[in-house]
């Protein structure tokens, strides 16, 4: 900025040199739009890979062109896509989850409309860090027909407290790739939060005697009450006095009451809170507020942390029990389980009279397990637990691997049961232990009485439908659908900049002349199919010039459809349009040539093209080049080849400027440059030192194309021009606002006929 001189001295003042360098703006960026498996509908999903496309899109589809066509883009050198989904008259699969009865608590919706999400399937369970009022929610997508595009996603220790960090819309919502959930649950009449001590005795059932578990260095424990802050509570040792060890505790009970009731007057859930003793001898502490934030936490002290000696917390054998927990959604278990009964003395087994048990798995069976060596005597009840589920766990899966029940078998264990489960899940998933003829050991395992068995349902989403349409008759409605609300190709509304349009299959002369003008606003280039019936020349000749094709310079049509491998099929020829196909060869040229070279000639090689719907002569493709048609030839050595590079306005008869696809997109391309590069000048003032910023900054860019081999002509001279002066813009130009920067360039055009003379030499007398 200038620099205002105030005192004696040297100023350094920094002078802005105006130059704005104009950055080329892509020019293969695809967008496709048209039917897929799953995914999105009407909506922009950005794809820089084909593997992208199966993780959005589900992948290959029989009755999918479009995911043929993307597959075909990124095998012939595409990069970056857009795809926009449609379907028609499309409803999304739902369920809605009860809390045990018929309370209604949580809705799912699938995130794709249509008929994919059916094959969401649903599972909770309350293996949570606070089993008593958490819950985790699994989520499978697993399509019958492509188990390879499985899906699986587990949300953990949720909540249905929306003032919580764990509740369950904030972790699902905008993080699921398959569903969206919608708390339902009412939440009139919720109760109180608690949180309620493990049983304060010991071994004999005897009460314990606080004023021993209090001691200088174990004092202090931190309460939290409908989610406020810890009060802190610091026992001293007048707290646990009394005759007897009841005394001591009730005399403990009214200290940590006391504290939290004064802690802070204005805080209801505080100042009404209870602390009591139940007849099972726990300390139970009650929020002073229900509702749907009513909770109790018992956190450990800062220091000197007494409440794992109390069992108070569920880290320490606790239980708390939010409000929440009457409104969560009741399980769907995800395996066939038995749980054992409890553990309560040490195991002296396997055994030599006692080593075997029998085990059916999903119905398969009865297979007998033999177990070796006894377990560690003198360990833990959890440590040998642990140590018998890893030996009938890896017991189980050798009986029949061949058999996924067994395959995926596993033996868990906690502080004093094992867990058996088999390794499918869903309907039909179970397992069963019975007493083996001799040596059985299952009493002994507690696999027999008082255990739990679990048998669970699938549970699926449902509802989801869609209405198959074929591409040859697409509705209209569909694809040139409401702006405003940016449906069908107005999907794309959203997409900063897109170069090429494919609808694959498409042939509708409605939908491709409206979608033709949406390129023209866009500047874009749509890559037309030719229409599927029109098999043999003549019929093709007939539709380029009849009204079945949009007579557009901002489009191309390909000719004949081509037959590629489809690994749906296990490599069987299928017949797919070429526009996928042409747009990965138009990136692959733009990459390696620049997009004013011509897609097209033995260069010009299609990759994953086996044949041709129709192979073409010289003459039958000579009778098409003249209308603007583009063919793919089939040539010795090179294969199939694009063998045309031509606009729809490419006709002879038509004589158009923008012959040629190169030119055409070549013109697109520095259209949206410049449209893009030249922002700065907006609001400048608009004299000579603007007007000449604008010719050094659009001039070096036009300049650079110049040195890339864009433009005809041996000098910057012959090749292009840029003009920004007062002959551009006059003084009523400058009095409304306005400046005209002109722009000039002599095209390459492709030598598209090679006339080659060939003459006889007369015989020659010397002189």
């Amino acid at each position: 900025m200038p620099v205002t001189p105030t005192y004696p001295g040297v100023y350094i003042e920094e002078v802005p040199s105006g130059v704005r360098t104009i950055t080329g703006v892509s020019t293969s960026v695809t967008a496709f739009v048209g039917s897929t498996k799953r995914g999105p509908i009407n909506k922009a999903i950005r794809i820089l890979s084909y593997a992208d496309f199966e993780r959005a899109f589900g992948g290959l589809d029989a009755g999918s062109k479009l995911s043929y066509a993307v597959r075909q883009f990124y095998l012939n050198g595409g990069s970056d896509a857009w795809i926009v989904r449609l379907a028609k008259n499309a409803s999304a699969a739902q369920k809605i989850l009860t809390a045990g009865g018929s309370a209604n608590v949580l809705e799912l919706t699938a995130l794709d409309e249509g008929s994919a999400g059916n094959n969401i399937e649903i599972r909770v369970d309350y293996a949570t860090a606070n089993p008593a009022s958490t819950f985790n929610l699994t989520l499978f997508y697993a399509p019958a027909d492509a188990p390879a595009d499985a899906i699986t996603e587990k949300f953990a220790n949720l909540s249905m407290n929306s003032k919580d960090s764990s509740y369950v819309v904030d972790k699902i919502n905008g993080v699921s790739r398959l569903v969206a959930v919608k708390n339902i649950a009412s939440l009139a009449g919720l109760g109180k939060g608690t949180s309620v001590s493990g049983q304060l005795v010991d071994e004999s059932s005897n009460l314990l005697d606080v004023a021993l578990l209090r001691d200088d260095t174990h004092n202090a424990l931190r309460i939290s009450v409908n989610g406020l802050a810890p009060v802190s509570v610091v026992l001293a040792p007048a707290d646990v006095t009394g005759a007897t060890a009841a005394d001591r505790l009730e005399k403990l009970r009214a200290a940590i009451a006391t504290r939290l009731t004064t802690a802070v007057p204005s805080e209801p859930a505080l100042k009404d809170l209870t602390v009591a003793v139940n007849a099972d001898k726990q300390i139970v502490i009650t929020s002073g507020v229900a509702g749907e934030a009513s909770t109790v936490r018992v956190l450990p002290g800062e220091r000197n942390d007494i409440s794992a000696r109390l069992k108070l917390g569920t880290l320490n054998g606790g239980v708390e029990t939010d409000a929440v927990a009457a409104i969560r959604p009741a399980e769907i278990p995800l395996r066939g389980e038995l749980t054992s009964a409890a553990f309560a003395a040490a195991l002296t087994v396997p055994s030599a009279a006692k080593t075997s048990f029998k085990i059916s798995v999903d119905g398969y069976g009865p297979d007998t397990v033999v177990l070796d060596a006894a377990v560690a005597s003198g360990a833990t009840i959890p440590a040998q637990l642990a140590d018998m589920a890893g030996r009938i766990q890896s017991k189980v899966r050798a009986l029949q691997p061949a058999i996924a029940g067994y395959k995926g078998f596993t033996c868990a264990s906690t502080a004093d049961k094992l867990i058996l489960s088999s390794g499918t899940r869903g309907t039909g998933s179970s397992v069963v232990v019975d007493a083996a003829a001799a040596n059985d050991i299952a009493a002994d395992l507690k696999l027999l009485s008082g255990t739990t068995s679990v048998l669970p349902t699938n549970v699926t989403l449902a509802g989801g439908n869609e209405q198959p349409y074929a591409d040859e008759a697409a509705p209209y409605d569909l694809f040139i659908a409401d702006r405003s609300k940016r449906k069908g190709i107005y999907a794309l509304e959203s997409v900063d900049i897109f170069n090429l349009l494919c609808l694959p299959g498409i042939t509708d002369p409605g939908i491709l002349m409206d979608a033709g003008s949406y390129c023209q606003e866009r500047r874009a280039f749509m890559i037309i199919d030719a229409p599927a019936n029109k098999k043999e020349p003549s019929a093709m000749y007939d539709a380029a010039r009849s009204t079945a094709l949009p007579k557009t310079d901002y489009a191309a049509v390909y000719y004949p459809w081509l037959k590629i491998a489809d690994p749906l099929q296990n490599g069987k020829q299928v017949l797919q349009p070429p526009c996928g196909t042409i747009a990965g060869l138009y990136a692959r040229t733009d990459s390696a040539r620049g997009v004013w070279k011509a897609p097209a000639g033995t260069d010009a090689t299609l990759a994953g093209v086996q044949a041709v719907d129709y192979t073409l002569t010289d003459l039958e493709n000579g009778t098409l080049n003249p209308l603007g048609v583009n063919c793919i030839r089939v040539l010795p050595v090179y294969g199939a080849v694009a063998w045309g590079a031509r606009t729809l306005r490419g006709a002879d008869e038509m004589a158009s400027e923008w012959k040629y696809i190169p030119i055409r997109r070549l013109a697109l391309y520095i259209e949206e440059s410049l449209y893009r590069g030249t922002q700065w000048v907006v609001f400048e003032p608009n004299d000579e030192p603007l007007w000449s910023q604008i010719r050094l900054n659009v001039g070096a860019f036009m300049h650079n194309l110049f040195r890339q081999g864009a433009f005809q002509g041996v000098s910057p001279k012959e090749a292009y021009f840029v003009k920004c002066d007062k002959e551009t813009t006059t003084q009523n130009d400058i009095n409304s606002g306005i400046v005209n920067i002109v722009v000039g360039f002599a095209p390459l055009k492709p030598a598209e006929f090679v006339i080659i003379k060939l003459q006889q030499m007369a015989g020659q007398i010397q002189s």
